[in-house]
């Protein structure tokens, strides 16, 4: 058992300034190192969040993809994707071709209007020659 002037003695060492100094620049040190992790941990936590969002949109396109190749796998699939792509068309079919029809008297106003705006404008500022 410890003598009542050694227990003074420890209590003595343990209570004093300097040790209570480095007990509070250790829970300072270690205080700082926790916030560090932390940070550190939400950051990765954010990127994780990001990587499964990337995933998701990836497992979703494969699954478009996986959709789209079953379609072409079949024969009516394949036809309609050549069908959109290219003019092309099966022995004994005709292909037509749909052309709007040009009116000659519209293509011929539009200019003269113009024409007729530049004239205006430009007999508006005669007065500078």
């Amino acid at each position: 058992m410890f003598d009542f002037h050694e227990k003074r003695k420890i209590r003595g060492w343990l209570y004093s300034k300097t040790t209570i100094i480095i007990l509070c620049i250790l829970a300072a040190l270690l205080s700082v190192s926790v916030y560090e992790r932390f940070a550190v941990e939400r950051m990765v936590a954010e990127k994780r969040m990001e990587r499964e969002e990337d995933l998701n949109a990836l497992k979703a396109r494969a699954e478009v993809l996986e959709g789209d190749i079953e379609h072409l796998q079949s024969d009516r699939g394949l036809e309609e994707e050549l069908r959109s792509r290219f003019d092309v068309a099966k022995e004994g079919e005709q292909v037509i071709i749909i052309v709007e029809d040009y009116d000659d008297t519209q293509a011929r106003t539009v200019p003269r209007t113009r024409e007729r705006q530049e004239d205006s404008f430009f007999e508006k500022l005669k007065f500078w020659q």
